[in-house]
């Protein structure tokens, strides 16, 4: 292979510490692999004489498969060291290719005695560790209630808000894990919280020095944006007020400058009162100056409202009241750090008694073991070389560790700090720019630091847009940061473009939310990229766009259970690899009902679910019924009182054979180990194996699998049986702890790839579509919230709850100021990954409120859309405004959300669900035995005077035997019910019959329609619904809502009963509802209007009532539309 020439540098330098900066595409890993394998083949250096540290497991066990291959390959030549190669590969299982937490318990294990650890203690899991440190923090507060009563219940009152015990507790939970990431932390918050009581506080905290970098640094945004509008005033040559907004520009840089010099007090004196000149052109420039006031003003306003913001949250008060403010919070703070010096002694006892610890314990136990120069010596004699991997994501702690066994050059680190994304696992990506400064002006020559930016990945479209977008965004994006193009520009496919769908332009708008719209322009984007042509570098030939070419990333996880559902929808093979949403599966919801109940059978919301479910098949009328027989008590009594007195014998029956069951496997309780008892009962109810027959079984199985060793890990740590392991998964869901769902598509699978930026860290695509750029993106505030910097302490605000004020110490406010900086910058490193993942095309798509505000500037740096929008546009790449009315062939759904009407399969009890159920279920029927009345009606029964159902339909036989033959009036009126259910009103409004024949064609292919639905459903009158003024009214509602259920009480002859019906249609207009019914088959064009309106009004009334009583909102108009005859008829 041929090596660039700082590939070649990085791989046969010696003798000196070697920090390479490896940008995205760069062959980083391929020259990590060369220099080990040339420094243990070529300089006879045993690989067990290696500290090699990865990020992952995985990466560990990648490198130790390629190391082998390597010696395999070297092995075939004939002039192989066959002696020493085979020495290496007997000592490369032992090798120290590890994560830092692996080597980390290989210097705990290997120096046991230096600790105070039991022997066999274990890691505990995050489950179990969040369980104790919750435990934990409650055993802490009945100790302070007792012990120190009067003290503490004053600082709970000032510092957890309306007595509320829990935010404090998380508080100090979230403090102490923060703390963690700090080698001696316990000593560092002391020292920190010592320094508030002496003088001159601000800067000997270190305060002072921040506030002057980050003023000096924000008014210097705000003077570039100063200086742009009077750049744009003299291009347009509005003289009079360019040189006012250039000594505005002027004047803010001073300001800027003194307090790069410390001069605080004089940048405050200009914040508090800038002065700046009033904009208001001469009549002579009055012309020119319209044609870019909205650009000059905005710009003018977002550098005003920086200088605002900085004269809020530091010159608001004067520093010296601040610093007393700062005094008045140091015993506050002591008493806080004794609070989780004392949650950590409780703690660790816990962990003490379990013989566990957690991650955070192994790295201290094996800093504490490494403070022993011994113990430490011993380590650098043994390793001629340490390697570290990914060292971008290095933290504090790992630094320690290094710095004791390291010699003075033999490091060699690799990494690209514009790749670090892990802050919220408290990275510090200031440690490789640290030492990057330091290598680059080391005198001694002992080390170097390397650049790697010769880009192999990505095409030249790609390249050249990602350095346009991060020379704008990132400060040291300089020639040795820029990605070189190392691939052929001549090679087709290559492409870069921006898609905005523009909310604020009023055109055609759906009645979807920016997700389910980024999901459809998804849609279109895909269909249009497949099979265009591509060159593949790997097989060295061109070659057409395939689904698996293509990946949809996304910043945030809220959007891929929706993007996966929406593709799967329209035809687009698509997965979502681990969407976080284990816990909210359907099949682990439901088997964790069935597990309830049989260890506490008094659970009414479980044992619905578990009726409901394909376990026990109860429907929902069976479960009124029961409801409705038993109204008082619990569910369950209700349950157990209808299998002994039930009069619907067959139901009754259905009843005490699923109570017999659960009686069974509640004894298997008692019997049975917990991992054998939740496996027992997979199989028993038959559910392992329904699950599997359902779409994408093979993910669901591998869920259920995991729950059964979920119970068996838990087997190992307790013995408290089902409870315990049910308190124990509720943990896991509360806590937010993820769980892996289950691959169920492999890597060469063609399907279309969905996942977070952060899971996409390492591969490549040919397609790489960036969704949801347009979202805000959120930093810093931390409301009431007790904050900690490394860098600066800990900060409480000041309160007093008798007074009912609040306010944030300048400490509090130079913390979030800081992390709110480093937060934005881990988003704009998150935007670099998504970016430099694109080989071939690279799509990014958003949705804003207004496209034309993007190319005025009219707004700052708010989401990814505002950063890329004019590096974008000045790069060369495509921008397109798309209006959501635009977005043709996907599905305009029924009730706005998106979703096609699904069909029932398993059911678990969400929110919604769990309200109608329990409004059926605890319905109280006060007249059991008068049976002249019944329990339940449809609407129909009650409105149809011959008591017939208007589709109603003679029984048949199952389709796999009946045939083919003709619809029914019923089944005709259900198509004709499909269509108008699936239909976009407003592109049917406006493209008239075309569109519907379209999409009743797209309604077949999909199988929402059978062959003969589609003949049935008659498109001229769907066509002349649209063509009438009520059906365009529709269109063009503010609101429409369609095939709207509802169950309500109704008093028939003196007793209650339940009423429930599905409203086909409405709308809302300014002054009330307008409520529509679809009539088909039985209405006959002869009739007379005054027949047919008697014949449903009472169906109509009862419509009328339900919309009222749900909505709060009048109906001001009701109509019926009768589709033989293509006429509306108007209802009282």
């Amino acid at each position: 292979m041929k090596w660039t020439h700082g590939q070649e540098k990085t791989i046969e330098t010696r003798d000196k510490n070697i920090l390479v900066s490896a940008a995205a595409g760069s062959g980083k890993t391929a020259v990590l692999i060369e220099r080990i394998k040339e420094l243990i083949i070529k300089d006879k250096i045993d690989v067990d004489r290696f500290l090699i540290t990865t990020f992952t497991n995985a990466a560990s066990a990648e490198m130790k498969e390629r190391l082998e291959r390597a010696f395999r390959e070297e092995l075939e030549k004939e002039d192989a060291d066959r002696s020493f190669l085979e020495k290496q590969l007997s000592l490369l299982p032992r090798a120290n290719i590890s994560t830092f937490h692996t080597f980390a318990l290989e210097v705990i294990k290997r120096y046991f005695y230096l600790t105070d650890l039991e022997p066999g203690f274990s890691i505990g899991d995050e489950v179990q560790i969040s369980i104790f440190k919750d435990e934990s923090a409650d055993t802490l507060f009945e100790e302070r209630f007792e012990n120190d009563g009067g003290r503490f219940e004053a600082f709970l009152r000032r510092y957890s808000g309306s007595r509320n015990e829990k935010a404090l507790k998380k508080n100090i939970i979230s403090i102490y894990d923060e703390m963690r990431s700090l080698p001696d932390y316990m000593k560092w918050a002391e020292e920190r919280n010592e320094l508030l009581f002496g003088e001159n506080l601000l800067e000997r905290t270190g305060i002072k020095a921040f506030i002057e970098k980050d003023v000096f640094e924000k008014l210097k945004e705000a003077a570039a944006l100063y200086r742009r509008a009077a750049e744009t005033l003299k291009d347009g040559g509005v003289e009079s007020l360019w040189k006012k907004a250039a000594a505005d520009a002027e004047k803010t840089e001073e300001a800027a400058r003194a307090a790069e010099g410390g001069s605080l007090e004089k940048a405050g004196t200009f914040l508090k009162s800038p002065g700046f000149s009033v904009m208001r052109a001469l009549k002579a420039e009055q012309e020119a100056y319209s044609l870019i006031k909205d650009r000059v003003s905005s710009l003018r306003r977002r550098g005003k409202k920086i200088i605002d913001d900085l004269s809020e949250r530091y010159f608001k008060r004067s520093f010296g009241e601040q610093e007393e403010e700062l005094k008045a919070s140091a015993e506050d703070t002591r008493y806080f750090i004794g609070l989780v010096k004392d949650f950590e002694r409780i703690f660790s006892d816990r962990k003490r008694k379990k013989t566990i610890v957690d991650f955070d314990d192994v790295m201290h136990y094996a800093i504490k073991i490494l403070d022993n120069t011994t113990a430490a010596g011993e380590y650098r004699e043994r390793f001629v070389y340490i390697f570290i991997d990914e060292f971008q994501d290095s933290n504090t702690l790992q630094e320690r560790i290094i710095e004791r066994i390291s010699r003075e050059n033999n490091l060699f680190m690799v990494g690209d700090v514009k790749q670090s994304i892990y802050k919220f696992r408290l990275a510090e990506p200031e440690i490789f720019k640290r030492k990057y400064r330091q290598y680059r002006e080391d005198p001694s020559g002992k080390s170097i630091s390397i650049d790697l930016n010769d880009n192999f990945r990505s095409k030249i479209r790609v390249t050249e847009t990602v350095n346009a977008v991060f020379e704008e965004l990132m400060e040291e994006y300089d020639e040795n940061a820029r990605l070189n193009c190392g691939t052929d520009p001549s090679k087709p496919g290559c492409s870069s473009a921006l898609y905005l769908i523009d909310k604020g332009s009023g055109e055609g708008d759906l009645q979807w939310d920016d997700i389910q719209k980024e999901a459809a322009l998804t849609v279109r984007l895909i269909r249009e990229t497949l099979g265009q042509e591509i060159f593949d570098v790997k097989k060295s030939k061109t070659r057409r766009v395939e689904y698996r070419d293509i990946a949809v990333l996304c910043r945030s996880r809220a959007l891929i259970s929706e993007f996966e559902r929406f593709l799967n929808n329209e035809g687009i093979p698509a997965y979502a690899e681990n969407t976080g949403s284990y816990f909210e599966s359907v099949e682990i919801q439901v088997f964790m009902n069935l597990l309830k109940i049989v260890d506490n059978t008094r659970q009414d919301v479980p044992l619905i679910s578990a009726m409901r479910s394909a376990v026990f098949d109860f429907n929902v009328r069976e479960l009124a019924e029961i409801r409705i027989a038993f109204p008082k008590g619990s569910f369950y009594e209700g349950v157990k009182g209808y299998g002994e007195k039930g009069e619907n014998e067959e139901l009754a029956l259905k009843t005490r054979k699923m109570l017999k069951k659960i009686s069974y496997w509640k004894s298997l309780k008692k019997t049975l180990p917990l991992e054998e008892l939740v496996r027992t009962l997979l199989y028993d109810t038959g559910y392992f194996d329904y699950c599997g027959g359902l779409p994408v079984g093979k993910r669901r199985i591998y869920n259920l699998r995991l729950l059964v060793e979920k119970a068996a890990q838990f087997e190992k740590i307790s013995h408290s049986g089902l409870y315990g392991f049910l308190s124990y998964v509720e943990a896991m869901g509360r806590t937010g702890i993820s769980v892996s769902e289950a691959k169920s598509v492999g890597e060469k699978e063609n399907v279309v790839r969905i996942m977070t930026v952060h899971k996409s860290k390492g591969l490549e695509f040919p397609v790489v579509i960036l969704a949801g750029a347009g979202r805000i993106i959120r930093t810093g505030g931390t409301g009431r919230s007790i904050i900690m910097h490394k860098d600066m302490g800990i900060a409480l605000p000041l309160t007093d709850p008798e007074e009912k004020w609040y306010r944030k110490t300048l400490l509090q406010k130079a913390i979030e100021a800081k992390k709110a900086k480093e937060e934005l910058d881990e988003e704009i490193r998150i935007l670099y990954v998504a970016m430099t993942r694109a080989v071939d095309q690279l799509i990014i798509t958003g949705c804003v409120k207004d496209a034309e505000s993007l190319e005025r500037e009219l707004q700052g740096k708010k989401s990814f859309v505002d950063m890329v929008y004019a590096p974008v546009a000045s790069s060369g790449g495509e921008i397109h405004r798309i209006f959501p009315g635009e977005l043709e062939g996907e599905d305009m759904p029924a009730n706005g959300t998106g979703e096609e009407p699904e069909k029932r399969s398993e059911t678990s009890p969400d929110r919604e669900t769990e309200k109608n159920l329990r409004r059926v279920l605890e319905f109280s029927y006060p007249y059991r035995n008068e049976r002249s009345v019944k329990s339940k009606y449809s609407v129909t029964e009650l409105s149809s005077p011959e008591s017939e159902s208007v589709f109603a339909a003679p029984l048949l036989k199952p389709a796999f035997s009946a045939g083919r033959r003709e619809l029914t009036p019923a089944e005709k009126g259900t198509a004709v019910h499909k269509v108008m259910e699936r239909i976009d009103f407003k592109k049917a409004a406006k493209e008239g019959e075309a569109y519907i024949l379209r999409r009743i064609e797209e309604l077949e292919g999909k199988g929402v329609l059978t062959e003969e639905e589609k003949r049935a459903a008659d498109p001229q009158s769907v066509v002349a619904f649209f063509k009438s003024g009520i059906g365009k009214r529709a269109a063009e509602a503010l609101s429409l809502d369609r095939e709207r259920e509802f169950i309500m009480e109704k008093e028939i002859d003196g007793q209650k009963t339940i009423v429930q019906g599905i409203i086909d249609c409405f709308f809302e207009e300014e002054d009330g509802m307008i409520l529509i019914d679809y009539k088909n088959s039985r209405v006959k064009s002869r009739e007379k209007e005054e027949e047919i309106k008697r014949r449903y009004e009472g169906q109509i009334a009862l419509y009328r009532e339900a919309l009222e009583a749900s909505t709060g909102k009048k109906v001001k108009e009701a109509y019926l539309y009768l589709f033989d005859i293509k006429k509306f008829v108007e209802m009282g």
